[in-house]
């Protein structure tokens, strides 16, 4: 099958020698996160790849804020998805998606822009909807407009990974026990690996509440939303929210 990697032009996007180092720099220290598998990307991984198998007839799926699309290739294997659309901002990473999607039994397109600007703006429909660790950078009011705009393309459902609060626990609170709970325990880091990732969790993340989260989805347009995981640490949810 095909893969094909479009470049959309949005005002803004920086494409040079720095930001490819900066790509290189923070993918690699992602990469230990996910390899070690403490966000749970496996479990979810599998409920996904668990979901799709019961759908019977052919899909289209959209992977939001794709990045290197590395665990989609087993995610989707032996699903009837016909068609794989991913957006992310970096160019390399959709390079490196391209790789890891090479070989698939479905035709891919992978673009290279803002999601919120190309989801919001151009509204390709799809079946089924899928993000994962994206949404909640997002205010909450760009959190509803996205979902909007994806509760009017989506014909089947969406499904979203985001990091969950506790009913009135405070930003503050959440990033005092994400780095309780993480940072002994990520003995897989060197101390400037953990150090740029909790600057960019405390300086990007908005999580919410997992009734935020289901009410998001409600507001949105969609019929039903529910809480289907929570990670063994407590601090992500997946969410699946039906048309």
């Amino acid at each position: 099958m095909s893969i094909h990697l479009h470049h959309i032009d949005h005002s803004g996007t920086v494409d040079d020698e720095a930001a490819l180092e900066q790509f290189q720099k923070g993918w690699s220290t992602y990469q230990k996160i996910v390899d070690n598998d403490v966000l749970a990307h496996k479990e979810v991984g599998d409920i996904l790849h668990r979901t799709l198998s019961a759908i019977p007839d052919p899909i289209d799926f959209l992977d939001i804020a794709c990045g290197d699309a590395g665990q989609m290739q087993q995610a989707l294997a032996n699903t009837q998805v016909r068609h794989y659309r991913g957006i992310d901002l970096s160019q390399p990473a959709l390079e490196l998606a391209a790789k890891n999607l090479d070989g698939v039994s479905f035709d891919v397109d992978l673009d290279h822009s803002d999601f919120v600007t190309e989801l919001t703006g151009r509204h390709h429909t799809s079946d089924v909807s899928w993000c994962g660790l994206s949404v909640h950078h997002l205010t909450i009011d760009g959190k509803r407009a996205l979902m909007q705009a994806l509760c009017d393309t989506t014909s089947r459902f969406l499904m979203v990974y985001e990091p969950i609060m506790r009913e009135g626990e405070s930003l503050e609170s959440y990033l005092d026990r994400y780095a309780r709970l993480n940072k002994p325990a990520w003995t897989f880091l060197a101390p400037e690996e953990w150090d740029q990732i909790f600057h960019h969790i405390s300086t990007c993340d908005l999580p919410e509440t997992p009734k935020a989260w289901m009410e998001l989805g409600r507001e949105a347009g969609f019929m039903n939303a529910r809480e289907i995981y929570v990670d063994p640490a407590g601090l992500y949810g997946l969410y699946r929210y039906d048309r």
